[in-house]
């Protein structure tokens, strides 16, 4: 996770787009909170009340807030997308950088399709997240926090049953980021295997051709291709099994809510609006739940694929080019062995240059 919180730095080239993205999305939170408070007005003392100027009123102000949303969800999107896209730029420059400066040992042990996944989806990877998912999880937060603030000084009993399914939600979330999220790693290591794989059959063609190893190198690629779809499967199945049973017990939620809440409508202590403006802020209570679900699974493959781009910048370089000065007037003649090589500096007027 330490490499994560590394790979988010390089967002502070871009502190003036984040601050624009977050400010933005607190704005689009809080027309969201918003809107049910208007619902309840135009249901209670609108329809209820047959009052046609409260709801000519009430739903202009539903369409203010909605174009109020919709522009800074467009600002949001926009300024987010492009200070991930800088902080790709400045993190494939790095890893690039790095890699021609590396030693030949390292090239020799480094595996070429490893590095290109490294340099291409590992970054992608982490890019979607410095730009989209770290956002969507502060909404999150914001989103929860500010529903379930609202929840309880509408209705601090039908809250507090909204609020019991929450802790069984994350424990689900829990078992999932500590069982399935480890896997992603292996995914990403098992898709640069296969890229490793295409990569030197492409570039030895000639040779697999000349030896007739086709059928080898064949069956090479089908089992490194075996091995990856595995490892998805057994991503998926995880997925499969742990949102499902999230959106269960969120509906068992949504229908206490809805039971108890319709038995206070009868008997009086509730009106219709602030049910139905209840359960829309129930609907915002449960869905921060969602995507810190889906923010989680996106965290695990960040994280996963962060660790393996520092792996690449963290490498210690090996070569160290000195560069020397030497004046210009001196001329060098038959410099051509290799053999007792040293760096020095002379004085004067020069220009740098290597001498061997």
């Amino acid at each position: 996770m330490n490499d994560l919180w590394r790979a988010l730095r390089y967002l502070r080239k871009y502190w003036g787009t984040t601050l624009g993205a977050f400010l933005s999305l607190l704005i689009v939170t809080a027309t969201n909170l918003f809107s049910p408070q208007l619902l309840r007005l135009v249901i209670d003392q609108g329809i209820s009340a047959q009052n046609l100027s409260v709801i000519l009123l009430t739903s202009l102000g539903l369409l203010g807030v909605a174009i109020v949303r919709d522009s800074f969800t467009f600002t949001q999107s926009y300024w987010s997308e492009r200070a991930s896209q800088g902080a790709a730029y400045d993190m494939r420059n790095a890893i690039f950088t790095r890699l021609e400066h590396l030693s030949f040992s390292y090239h020799d042990k480094a595996q070429t399709g490893q590095l290109m996944t490294r340099v291409t989806n590992d970054v992608e990877t982490v890019r979607a997240f410095t730009g989209n998912g770290i956002l969507q999880l502060l909404n999150a937060v914001v989103m929860l926090i500010g529903s379930a603030t609202i929840l309880l000084i509408t209705n601090w009993k039908l809250a507090l049953v909204a609020l019991l399914i929450i802790p069984a939600i994350l424990g689900v979330f829990l078992f999932f980021l500590t069982k399935i999220g480890p896997r992603f790693r292996i995914v990403q290591q098992k898709l640069g295997n296969l890229n490793t794989v295409l990569q030197e059959n492409l570039a030895g063609v000639r040779v697999v051709k000349a030896f007739v190893r086709e059928p080898y190198e064949q069956e090479r690629y089908r089992n490194a291709n075996n091995s990856l779809l595995q490892e998805n499967l057994a991503v998926v199945r995880g997925t499969s099994l742990t949102f499902p049973l999230i959106f269960f017990i969120s509906n068992l939620g949504t229908l206490a809510v809805i039971w108890l809440g319709g038995e206070q409508v009868i008997g009086g202590s509730l009106s219709i609006g602030e049910l139905v403006a209840f359960t829309s802020y129930l609907s915002f209570l449960l869905l921060p739940v969602f995507i810190l679900g889906s923010t989680i699974t996106s965290l695990s493959q960040s994280a996963a694929s962060a660790h393996r781009i520092f792996e690449i910048i963290d490498t210690p370089i090996e070569v160290y080019v000195f560069v020397v000065f030497a004046v210009r007037e001196l001329s060098i003649v038959n410099c051509c062995s290799l053999a007792d090589v040293s760096a020095s500096e002379m004085r004067g007027r020069s220009r740098p240059v290597i001498l061997l």
